[in-house]
């Protein structure tokens, strides 16, 4: 089946030496292959594009990209990746439903569409793909509050703050 997600994860690899992982930035976080980190770049852009693609969006997309260590020469590739004919059926695909890595990208998914406040479109794509991965409402909506405190701390540059929240959402992915 096609599915735009790996079929453009595949075209940026190409020629990428597949050993090269990302390295978790804390103790409790989920590790991701490149490819992992990669495909849930380019699923946070898919949404987070609903309401438009804003600057904040794109800067906070750049800054996931960097924080699991994808290659900056592949940046370009993943922010003009196309992704038309893209749907939660193609996202459901990508992650064990009810899983650490499930919860990862819709915590990754909802930081990257809150950066410029999160639209009632963004919220319900959020809550319908989480929905298709298996996740629990009330686990969903303590993830997207998580999200939306984490780009009002990451603006302010509260450290402190930051570093309690990656503690509630490393707790938050231990509940699966």
């Amino acid at each position: 089946m096609h599915n735009p997600f790996i079929d453009n994860t595949r075209r940026i690899l190409a020629g990428v030496a597949p050993a090269q992982v990302s390295a978790p930035a804390d103790e409790g976080e989920v590790t991701l292959t490149l490819e992992e980190a990669i495909v849930l770049a380019l699923v946070a852009r898919h949404i987070a594009a609903s309401d438009g693609l804003s600057q904040a969006e794109s800067n906070a997309m750049r800054g996931l990209l960097e924080h699991h260590g994808v290659p900056e020469a592949l940046h370009p590739a993943v922010m003009d990746a196309d992704l038309r004919g893209a749907a939660d059926e193609h996202v459901s695909a990508l992650v064990p439903a009810r899983s650490a890595k499930a919860l990862h990208l819709i915590s990754g998914v909802s930081f990257i569409a809150a950066r410029d406040g999160l639209s009632a479109e963004e919220r319900g794509r959020v809550l319908r793909l989480a929905t298709a991965l298996g996740i629990e409402r009330p686990l969903v909506d303590a993830l997207i509050a998580e999200s939306e405190a984490a780009v009002l701390a990451s603006v302010r540059g509260d450290a402190a703050m930051l570093t309690k929240l990656d503690r509630l959402r490393e707790a938050l992915f231990r509940l699966v």
